[in-house]
């Protein structure tokens, strides 16, 4: 594939793009905001599963708040971002499915169980969490002699992604939600940044095109030394525009549109997945990480994102 073609397949993939949006102002969290967020997190998810929330050990550390709760349950919010997250202390084979059920049976339980968890009390107004995706965990055997046992459903895992303004918001799941069996739960990690309302600016949107060129430049840096051009070895599988969230350990003071891209690279000797991401404004809000230094989880063996 050459240059022309990788930026015209992304272009395409984007969609429809607005000539302009707003940047919005970030809640920053103090440690009495923390405390205040930790309890009201751990208050919602007692209500739903019945895990006891007024007994733990608090643990205020550099960049997080540890809860230690009964039954090896364990909750942690992070300073930076005030992303929350709950480990209910099942065991990895605890509780497994007694089927491997269908996809949309799985769905519905994830669905009802963040119907319990209200994650909708999370988010503003003008916002949203749509259902994103869906991820079976299985576990399988065999003996010495080849003989398998047929695969168990241990977990099922739903994202969802939060939208602001009806532009979605990229990054990492905004909520996750891992169920075991008859619908007990498992894990849930909320990484919702909360908007102040203020708008702080009106931005002009870059066009498609401009991006693409932006991230093909990215990828010519990263691959610098390779004989063979980066555009030959890419398959592009999307680009999309929206708001960006950095890592949950790092601040982030607004929410700016970003567009961002998800290429492949194939080789004889492997595949590699790269998430880029370049600024839909001529001003560039967030400071974002130097090449390959975020890690972007995947079906691939070597997995990296690169940012400018």
């Amino acid at each position: 594939m050459n240059e022309k073609s990788l930026i015209d397949r992304l272009v395409v993939s984007v969609g429809k793009v607005p000539t302009r949006t707003e940047v919005l102002g970030l809640r920053q969290y103090s440690l009495p905001d923390i405390e205040r967020r930790a309890k009201r997190f751990l208050g919602i998810t007692a209500e739903a599963c019945g895990l006891p929330s007024d007994r733990g050990d608090w643990l205020v550390e550099r960049d997080r708040t540890l809860v230690r709760l009964p039954q090896g349950a364990r909750a942690v919010v992070y300073h930076a971002s005030g992303a929350m997250k709950l480990i209910t202390g099942l065991n990895p084979m605890e509780h497994l499915f007694k089927k491997v059920d269908e996809r949309q049976r799985l769905i519905r339980l994830v669905r009802e169980t963040a119907g319990r968890l209200r994650i909708n009390d999370w988010i503003g107004a003008k916002e949203s969490l749509e259902f994103e995706n869906l991820w079976q965990l299985k576990a399988a055997a065999a003996d010495t002699n080849g003989k398998t046992v047929p695969p168990v459903l241990c977990r099922a895992l739903g994202a969802f992604r939060h939208s602001v303004n009806g532009l979605p918001v990229w990054g990492a799941a905004s909520v996750a939600i891992r169920v075991a069996g008859a619908g007990q739960l498992d894990c849930l990690q909320i990484q919702l940044r909360e908007s102040t309302g203020e708008v702080v600016e009106q931005a002009k949107v870059l066009r498609p095109d401009h991006a693409a060129g932006q991230i093909l430049l990215q990828m010519n840096r990263l691959f610098g030394n390779s004989r063979i051009p980066a555009a030959e070895l890419a398959v592009p599988g999307w680009m999309r525009f929206g708001y960006l969230s950095l890592p949950k350990r790092k601040a982030q003071r607004v929410l700016a549109p970003f567009y961002v891209a998800s290429i492949q690279t194939k080789s004889p000797q492997e595949t590699q997945s790269y998430l880029f991401a370049t600024p839909a404004t001529e001003t560039a809000h967030l400071p974002l990480c130097l090449n390959g230094s975020e890690a972007r989880p995947g079906p691939a063996r070597n997995v990296h994102a690169t940012c400018t």
